[in-house]
């Protein structure tokens, strides 16, 4: 996931911090073609695992181009999926992906909670795959709030964590929030 690399220029422009713009946004419609295919497939088929999948990758392929009203329902189903096959993991993934689609529909009050019921998740469960981008997302969601000490703070965190995982794309994309912020 890259961030829009204008970053506060961007911001200044739209009611988002740094939102993510998708490289090649023709192949990501295409990917959203194939997706809805699978989806038809999967519910089709009676395929929960399938269906699911499906509905957590058409849901942000859809937000990142700016579909978030379409994307939101979506990840809601299958947040609701995940909670009912008791998949801790696809659960996260989702609360990030409605999180993200919420804070685009100007909901971010709720969409702070989405990410902290996803970052508890973590926590209680040890599946930490998603944490530094729900912190990441969280500290966006925080600017466009006008809560910056609290930005700060998750950017920090999420920081750390791609430090340690050593991805310098992320450890980027987050640098470059914080120092946007130093700005404001």
């Amino acid at each position: 996931m890259a961030d829009n690399p204008h970053g506060k220029a961007h911001a200044a422009a739209t009611p988002f911090f740094r939102r993510h713009v998708p490289p090649d946004p023709d192949a990501l419609r295409a990917e959203i073609v194939r997706q809805r295919d699978l989806l038809t497939a999967a519910r089709a088929g009676g395929e929960d695992a399938a269906t699911l999948a499906a509905l957590g990758n058409l849901g942000f392929a859809l937000f990142m181009i700016g579909e978030e009203h379409e994307a939101a329902p979506l990840l809601d189903e299958a947040l609701a999926l995940a909670r009912a096959r008791g998949d801790r993991k696809t659960q996260i993934e989702a609360l990030l992906g409605l999180g993200t689609a919420r804070q685009y529909l100007g909901e971010r009050e709720l969409a702070q909670r989405l990410f902290d019921e996803g970052l508890a998740l973590c926590a209680a469960t040890g599946i930490s795959e998603q944490e530094h981008f729900l912190l990441h997302h969280r500290g966006r969601c925080y600017v466009e709030q006008g809560r910056i000490g609290e930005a700060r703070a998750a950017f920090e965190a999420a920081l750390a964590i791609r430090k340690n995982l050593e991805n310098k794309r992320y450890m980027n994309f987050t640098q470059a929030a914080l120092d946007d912020i130093a700005k404001l």
